[in-house]
């Protein structure tokens, strides 16, 4: 009877040692599982993370593509204003040269008629 009493002490023992072990494995389990969702989170915030940047990234590249754009524009406007202006420039030096050429012919032609009258008498 005794013995009976200790092998089943023994097998109660050895039950709960089984049962203490199936829960620490089953502790472990939960850990490992935490980690690796813990895991998973700090992947998914990493791979965010460069999607913005990229994002941001590619703002930037755009926003300098329309600068130089803009820049391109405001120079060939600015080199369009400065023909405009030489060719009024040349215009007008060449409408005062007419003039001039003009008044020049006029007093040869008086000058001639002048002399005719006076040369004639």
């Amino acid at each position: 009877k005794q013995q009976q009493q200790q092998q089943a002490a023994e097998a109660q023992r050895r039950k709960q040692q089984q049962q203490q072990q199936a829960a620490e494995a089953q502790r472990r389990k939960q850990q490992q599982e935490q980690q690796a969702a813990e895991a998973q989170r700090r992947k998914q915030q990493q791979e965010q993370q460069a999607a913005e940047a990229q994002k941001r990234k590619q703002q930037q590249e755009q926003e300098a593509a329309e600068a130089a754009e803009a820049q391109k524009r405001k120079e060939q406007e600015a080199a369009e204003a400065q023909k405009r202006k030489e060719e009024k420039q040349k215009e007008q030096a060449r409408l005062k040269k007419q003039a001039a050429d003009k008044k020049k012919a006029e007093a040869a032609k008086a000058k001639q008629l002048n002399n005719k009258k006076t040369g004639g008498k």
